[in-house]
């Protein structure tokens, strides 16, 4: 039996230093998140979010918005009709990581601003690149459209609690008094 408590005692001694001899691990990071405290800054972050390779990690994109925050994409069918897809931000992550290592950048080009007090309605034309400038040969416009984003004022940070766009057509451009 002293032979066992012995055995044991060795063991937990060689169990305990080797735990202690590790190095600590350094602790989980996070990635810093644009500041949304203006309206401009939360367009820019919204921006940043959209932009870059399609199954990037999105843990900024999923800062912007509240818990229940809709994307809500209008489709317009051959025959005319619209009809909104609703997706949640977890929704959106998922479709757009389908797209593998693609790589899109989205810029608003012009955005008009509805404020009073803590909320916000941002009525912005933008564009999708496949470069974040936008040059040639490769910086072809991907898509066009309308974002009607609503946001909240928290006191800090301004918060998305909806956006909903449309994507131009080739018989339904984006009006001239919505571009740069």
């Amino acid at each position: 039996m002293r032979r066992l408590s012995l055995s044991l005692a060795i063991a937990a001694t060689l169990c305990c230093s080797a735990l202690f001899a590790q190095e600590p691990k350094p602790p989980a990071t996070t990635p810093a998140c644009p500041s949304t405290a203006t309206l401009d800054q939360l367009i820019s972050a919204i921006d940043a979010g959209v932009s870059g390779v399609a199954d990037q990690d999105r843990t900024c994109f999923r800062a912007l918005f509240l818990p229940d925050a809709r994307l809500i994409p209008i489709r317009i069918a051959a025959d005319g009709t619209a009809a909104p897809h609703v997706l949640s931000v977890e929704d959106w992550i998922t479709a757009v990581a389908k797209n593998g290592s693609m790589v899109f950048y989205e810029k608003q080009i012009k955005v008009s601003t509805e404020q009073w007090a803590h909320m916000a309605h941002l009525w912005s034309t933008y564009e999708t690149r496949t470069t974040p400038d936008g040059k040639p040969p490769a910086g072809k416009v991907l898509d066009r459209g309308i974002n009607s984003i609503q946001a909240i004022f928290d006191g800090k940070q301004w918060h998305v609690t909806q956006i909903i766009w449309q994507a131009e057509k080739p018989d339904d451009p984006v009006p001239a008094k919505y571009l740069p």
